[in-house]
């Protein structure tokens, strides 16, 4: 049986190239692999080669688990870097074996159903290595998602803890803000009651909301509030006569600004934690 095997072995990595352009073709308009209708043919017949002669290793090798990361490892990296969604990157791989034995066939490689029999039993380790490589492409699509993922939680961690204003120091935070909340009463005062304008002076409002949504999530959304009754109040005492319009918009684009930061970095938490027990 072991030369039923070697037939097939030397047909596939002398037919590399042939067999490769045959699933490349297959594969890049596939209704089921969509992602790979806008890559380079090249990149893809490329795969393709270097996983068919990748079997004359993978049969020799003492360890062929080992030998298949050679391929799948790239395999995986090439496509994850293009995109091409986990689902897609394995059917691919199916269309791989798909048209090697498809090729076999054409060729008359096998004649008859015995020898079919005999070379598919023949070939059990060799075969065993689309099991090995889906599995290694797969375990490597995780461990690029989780290290893409950790990165940008990474990085919104860091701005939850630098633009935290103090991170974990909560006096020191709820200290800074009251200072935010007192220097904008001044400020309103000083701008509705001198100066006897709401113009520009209000845009800084938005970085103590800001830094309270990042701090504090959706109860962030208090800052906002309390400066928007503020700037509201002081019109009413100031600014008598003038429309509150504009004042009023202001007040609800504080909310609006704040709702939305402190939403988002609630769920932004709640994505962290998910992450965290599925990694672990």
């Amino acid at each position: 049986m072991q030369a039923y095997a070697a037939k097939l072995i030397d047909l596939i990595e002398s037919k590399a190239e042939g067999i490769a352009k045959q699933w490349a073709e297959d594969v890049m308009k596939h209704n089921r692999t969509p992602s790979y209708h806008s890559l380079s043919q090249e990149m893809v017949v490329e795969q393709g080669i270097g996983f068919y002669k990748l079997f004359r290793r993978m049969s020799m090798a003492e360890n062929p688990y080992e030998e298949a990361k050679t391929f799948s490892w790239k395999y995986a990296e090439n496509f994850y870097r293009e995109k091409i969604p986990l689902q897609e990157a394995i059917y691919a791989l199916m269309l791989l074996r798909r048209n090697l034995w498809l090729y076999a066939e054409f060729q008359g490689t096998f004649f008859t159903a015995l020898e079919k029999q005999q070379a598919v039993e023949s070939l059990n380790r060799t075969i065993l290595m689309f099991d090995y490589v889906s599995y290694q492409v797969i375990e490597k699509y995780q461990e690029l998602t989780f290290s893409d993922v950790e990165k940008r939680l990474h990085a919104v961690e860091i701005l939850m803890k630098k633009g935290c204003i103090g991170g974990e120091k909560s006096l020191f935070k709820y200290g800074l803000m009251t200072a935010f909340i007192l220097i904008a009463s001044i400020l309103t005062y000083y701008c509705h009651s001198i100066l006897q304008t709401g113009v520009i002076f209000t845009h800084l409002f938005y970085i103590p909301i800001v830094l309270a949504s990042i701090c504090w999530g959706r109860k962030g959304i208090l800052v906002a509030l309390i400066l928007g009754l503020m700037l509201l109040a002081s019109h009413a005492i100031f600014l008598k006569g003038i429309p509150f319009t504009e004042d009023i918009i202001r007040a609800f684009m504080f909310i609006v600004i704040g709702g939305v930061v402190g939403w988002l970095m609630a769920d932004v938490k709640k994505v962290k934690e998910l992450f965290n027990k599925f990694k672990a």
